[in-house]
């Protein structure tokens, strides 16, 4: 009886792992969500909608963008976090998956709550200044914020997010006073710099070039170390004499854990031969990023140390959640 038992059980389990192993196999047999935690005409959005055609094709299934915006990202990653570990539910989402939670230490772990997929794309960031402000160059702008300290307002679309991060690393970097004025989200947070409400922010390169061809902003610098293809006439943060300043965008595809293996080694090739298509990355090159690639170990460690410097950022400048 006891050897039969055993026997049974063996055979549930071989027959639970083929059907499995099978299921696997099959993925994805049913339409495949893409929550975006932003709103829809994101950068990640972009992506996401890009990509989502393509991928659809290929599957023979529908691949359906999901918009859970709201909370600096928290509420669509922490859906993601919630979600059945199947390959049906996955997350495009930007860099400040990892910003938010070292302002928020509460809302979900970036580096052990879920399962890096691939990184989609980086990009640079800019640096935007409305078109009513002076200031034609940093330098011009570090005289005129040291002779009105306080003075002049930034904007970001909220507080823990890479946008206010990044300016309080080129405040200390600069050793000048300006004052944040966090927004729901970053599409209110532009229309009001492009309006004049404000004078500075922090944004995508993607973001600021259609607003600064149409003159509703000045881009003062975009890039880290060296100038980009895109903006080759502006200098960049490093050349504009910002210290230190080496942060890039980027957009990742990560799944719930739990997520069978097989699954996230199909979703990751598939993604992977998408990138390499040059459709691809023209679309890409328009949004001002570049086609990325790469293991999800690289991912991993990308996110890890994103997490670890935001947060001494958050823990230097004593940043709190709005």
């Amino acid at each position: 009886m006891r050897s039969g038992g055993v026997a049974r059980a063996m055979l549930l389990f071989l027959c639970g792992w083929l059907a499995s192993a099978a299921a696997q196999t099959q993925y994805p047999s049913r339409m495949v969500k893409a929550i975006v935690p932003y709103t829809p005409g994101s950068s990640a959005d972009l992506i996401a909608r890009n990509l989502g055609p393509r991928l659809s094709e290929a599957w023979k299934v529908p691949f359906v963008v999901d918009n859970r915006a709201g909370a600096s990202g928290i509420i669509g990653v922490q859906a993601a976090v919630a979600a059945p570990g199947d390959g049906y539910t996955v997350l495009i989402m930007a860099d400040n998956f990892a910003s938010a939670a070292s302002v928020r230490r509460n809302s979900y772990d970036p580096v052990n709550d879920l399962d890096p997929v691939i990184l989609l794309a980086r990009g640079d960031y800019a640096l935007m200044a409305s078109a009513s402000l002076p200031a034609k160059s940093v330098a011009e702008l570090v005289v005129m914020a040291r002779a009105s300290p306080g003075r002049i307002y930034y904007a970001s679309p909220g507080s823990g997010l890479p946008a206010h991060l990044m300016m309080e690393v080129f405040k200390s970097a600069m050793g000048i006073d300006l004052v944040h004025v966090p927004y729901k989200n970053n599409a209110a947070a532009v229309a009001d710099l492009a309006g004049g409400q404000v004078s500075l922010m922090f944004t995508s390169l993607g973001v600021a070039l259609p607003l600064a061809e149409g003159g509703r902003v000045r881009i003062l610098a975009a890039g880290a170390a060296k100038r980009t293809a895109r903006t080759p006439e502006i200098p960049s943060f490093i050349e504009s004499g910002v210290r230190d300043f080496n942060v890039g965008t980027w957009f990742a595809m990560l799944v719930p854990k739990g997520t069978p293996r097989g699954i996230r080694a199909k979703l990751h090739a598939d993604i992977a031969a998408l990138l390499k298509e040059p459709a691809v990355a023209e679309l890409m090159s328009k949004q001002g990023m570049t086609p990325a690639g790469g293991k999800p170990e690289e991912l991993h460690d990308l996110i890890r140390s994103d997490f670890e410097r935001w947060t001494r950022i958050v823990r230097e400048a004593d940043i709190k959640a709005d």
